[in-house]
């Protein structure tokens, strides 16, 4: 695409070995792509024909860049490709997954008319080498014209859960319940909102960088937009990075460490706002530490050393006093005391996260 030539939206595409699914997705993306968008794809590193299967797409398509990279991981290839973005809009796609024919036409349609600086949509799931979809609607009716309206009406559903959130669970409510999929595929951004906040993606992060990204994002939004149909296609992958790190204690535990330090330097640049939205998520994700030492899942010195570590911090500390508990769930009840006990025989002053 000339750069004299105006360019409403940039999608942005990470990949590494995804030769598999790439081509269809690309294929899928050109089809909804207007005539003024481009696609600003990375190769992080990949070790099969990813990086064919790009080079030779950007030869034919003048729509289409991509940049190669020595593999430092998904939120890294993200940042890359933001630094070459020239839209006026942002989108993300994931190589793996699929988008609808109007999914950049409905979303872009959807900010210019309301004049909204954020927008979200539903979207579909499907399992890897299924054509069976899944529908995942919208939870809410997320048409707000101030950043209040989005910290109060939004914001609390994919920042973490708080305390209510827990009461609601004890009385049978499930924790999702409420809670929006909170990635940054099923959404649109405006780069020039990104640039002047400098909102970009926590690469120490391995599971949640969505998430902050978005709040990061939506803390200088001034409004807000929705399309309640499921314009993404999201392919359900065993191999998945979710997967994986689920799958690995001390992983697990050290990626909540990080999350937590995300979350507290965004409630700081909040003024404090943010912090009783995730106080649940505070003893949540130390119950979960807890448990990973319990079975073994990491080794328990390491395991000790990190839920400790999470402990020790000021905001999980208040949490964890302030945590309310029922006698209809006495095993969590049992937990929350092992480690109020634990926190208490640490004798630790008011100490950041140290995230190793």
């Amino acid at each position: 695409m000339s750069e004299d030539l105006r360019v409403g939206l940039s999608v942005v595409m990470p990949c590494r070995d995804v030769a598999k699914w790439l081509p269809r997705c690309l294929d899928e993306v050109f089809a909804a792509l207007p005539a003024d968008g481009e696609i600003v794809a990375v190769d992080d590193g990949s070790t099969d024909r990813t990086g064919a299967i790009l080079a030779e797409a950007a030869s034919r398509r003048a729509d289409m860049r991509f940049v190669a990279q020595e593999h430092c991981g998904v939120s890294a290839a993200r940042n890359r490709a933001l630094a070459e973005c020239r839209g006026e809009l942002v989108f993300f796609v994931d190589p793996d997954d699929g988008v609808a024919p109007d999914f950049f036409a409905a979303m872009s349609d959807a900010m210019r008319r309301r004049g909204a600086d954020y927008c979200v949509c539903a979207f579909s799931t499907r399992a890897d080498g299924s054509e069976e979809f899944t529908d995942h609607r919208l939870k809410g009716e997320y048409e707000f014209a101030s950043n209040a309206e989005i910290m109060s009406g939004y914001l609390p559903r994919i920042f973490g859960y708080s305390f209510n959130d827990v009461r609601d669970w004890y009385r049978g409510t499930p924790l999702f319940s409420r809670r929006e999929f909170a990635t940054v595929w099923r959404a649109a951004f405006r780069r020039d909102l990104i640039e002047r906040a400098g909102v970009r993606f926590d690469e120490t992060v391995e599971y949640g960088e969505d998430a902050m990204f978005n709040a990061e994002y939506l803390l200088s939004a001034r409004s807000m937009t929705c399309v309640d149909r499921p314009l993404y296609r999201m392919t359900e992958r065993a191999s998945g990075a979710t997967r994986s790190i689920a799958g690995d204690g001390a992983r697990l535990c050290r990626n909540k460490l990080r999350l937590l330090a995300a979350r507290n330097r965004l409630d700081a640049a909040s003024g404090g706002r943010l912090a009783p939205l995730y106080a649940g998520t505070c003893v949540l994700s130390a119950l979960e530490m807890l448990s990973v030492v319990a079975k073994g899942r990491a080794p328990f010195g390491e395991g000790m050393r990190m839920l400790r570590e999470h402990l020790s911090d000021a905001v999980v500390r208040r949490a964890l006093a302030g945590f309310p508990l029922s006698w209809r769930r006495p095993d969590v009840a049992s937990a929350v005391a092992l480690l109020r006990l634990i926190a208490r025989l640490q004798k630790l002053p008011n100490a950041s996260v140290r995230v190793r």
